[in-house]
């Protein structure tokens, strides 16, 4: 499900900042996972006409160039395709999650999301 957000968002904004400032922990556990660890994924801001759309990237290939990910999700942009393998550059990442004993780590703008569809 495709849920816009203005991109001047204060909520957002910070998400995606506290997701860029601790992008080393992804890092770390994605490059020496502990056995509890999985479900690596990346969201990167992809740039069509005057829309971007942040898309979740699986099955990551960071040591690639340019690095790679598969599009994870339904993209609404039309050069995009679910399952698609794409190129993305780091300093579009917007986000990052891993699940460790089944609990979510990151996920930082989805958290915003979900929090704004809770009923007040």
């Amino acid at each position: 499900m495709l849920i816009s957000v203005k991109s001047d968002d204060e909520k957002m904004v910070a998400a995606i900042n506290s997701a860029r400032k601790s992008l080393k922990q992804f890092l770390d556990a994605l490059f020496a996972p502990k056995p509890n660890q999985k479900h690596f994924l990346l969201k990167v801001a992809f740039h069509y006409q005057e829309e971007t759309e942040h898309i979740w990237l699986a099955d990551l290939d960071l040591a690639s160039t340019p690095v790679t990910g598969v599009v994870a999700n339904e993209p609404k942009i039309p050069t995009l395709e679910y399952m698609q393998r794409v190129p993305f550059n780091a300093s579009d990442i917007t986000d990052w999650m891993y699940y460790e004993d089944e609990n979510l780590v990151g996920g930082f703008t989805s958290q915003v999301l979900q929090a704004s569809k809770r009923p007040n």
